[in-house]
């Protein structure tokens, strides 16, 4: 069980850390950045790594049903989907509000249903009452990050002058958030369905030979396809209206593309980690890992934005509940550990 936590949180910290070359890509829009970033972060870094490093995969695949398969596609799509309403709503409500409303509800979604998908009779042991309690716990966290958020960004509006949102605005960011946040769980159930499911790992792995995290990959690739058609019909439709096409013959292009594939190597890698990780948590591990891996990025969120000085105006009320929140969401990963371990 260790090792599997160790890989869900390694995860959560890639993951925390993949953008950080954003910052060095110039002359790119968002469209241009985001846009090149998810077309080599859901097709080529996994198609291409999945190629080269699992043997059999259409021998792997041809064992497993139609149905499977269109149940991946369609949840990865409305990961997909999950993506670009979280942005979307960004915009509406703010940065603070629009990440916990959005971590949280996936979250929940994402670590409850799969006990509805072949682990219901866990539900009612003690193992999956203090699952189910460490979850509750965590989004308690959630909950408080959510509020230090939000009083960090009223001391920034009032600092800066800066109008809030108005109420028509607000209510209608929160509500695309949360069907976001309900759609981006489709990463972890579509993980599931292949995985526990579709035994696609262990296809790979007990038939082909494959190590556990190679075959993880060949577990992930359809989600990863499903999730890019969705997201790169909505970017290429925002590069042909704001024509941003052009940006892409500036000569800082090689470079940009470089940071990008660095972000989406090691994008793709912590969510291959993490696929090891829920495996190595055994039958639970996709709630367990997701509910970990989800309150991992937050955390990660947070302490990075505390040392890279976001956090140095906002008042003391507010770094109380930040630190309120990080404190409850890590006694509710302890929870889940152990209620796994029972």
């Amino acid at each position: 069980m260790e090792i599997g936590i160790f890989w869900v949180l390694l995860a959560a910290i890639m993951l925390g850390f993949y953008a950080f070359p954003s910052k060095f890509v110039k002359n790119y829009e968002l469209e241009n950045l985001w846009g090149v970033f998810w077309l080599l972060a859901m097709f080529i870094v996994p198609i291409s790594s999945t190629i080269l490093l699992v043997d059999d995969l259409g021998a792997t695949y041809k064992q497993v049903p139609n149905s499977i398969f269109t149940s991946i596609f369609l949840l990865s799509i409305l990961w997909g989907i999950g993506n670009l309403l979280w942005g979307i709503s960004i915009s509406k409500i703010g940065m603070a509000l629009g990440f916990s409303l959005l971590i949280g509800v996936s979250t929940l979604a994402g670590s409850i249903l799969p006990f509805f998908m072949g682990g219901a009779d866990k539900l009612a042991t003690t193992e999956g009452m203090v699952i189910l309690g460490g979850i509750f716990i965590i989004m308690l966290g959630i909950i408080a990050n959510g509020k230090a958020g939000l009083l960090r960004e009223k001391n920034e509006n009032i600092a800066t002058k800066k109008v809030e949102s108005n109420k028509n605005t607000m209510r209608n960011g929160i509500i695309l958030c949360v069907i976001g946040g309900i759609c981006a769980a489709g990463f972890n159930l579509s993980y599931h369905v292949a995985d526990n499911i579709g035994h696609i790992g262990q296809i790979s792995q007990a038939q082909f030979g494959n190590s556990p995290w190679i075959a993880r990959l060949a577990v992930m690739l359809p989600s990863f396809i499903g999730s890019g058609i969705a997201i790169m019909i909505y970017f290429s439709i925002q590069l042909t209206k704001n024509k941003s096409w052009k940006n892409f013959n500036h000569k800082s292009s090689s470079k940009n593309i470089l940071y990008l594939l660095i972000m989406a190597v090691v994008y793709c890698a912590s969510l291959i980690i993490y696929g090891l990780g829920a495996y190595e948590l055994g039958p639970l591990g996709t709630s367990v890992g997701f509910a970990i891996f989800q309150t991992g990025c937050i955390m990660v969120a947070n302490l990075l934005g505390l040392f890279s000085g976001e956090w140095k105006n906002a008042g003391s009320k507010s770094k109380k509940w930040l630190y309120s929140g990080l404190t409850i969401m890590s006694i509710g990963i302890i929870t889940i550990a152990v209620g796994n371990g029972i």
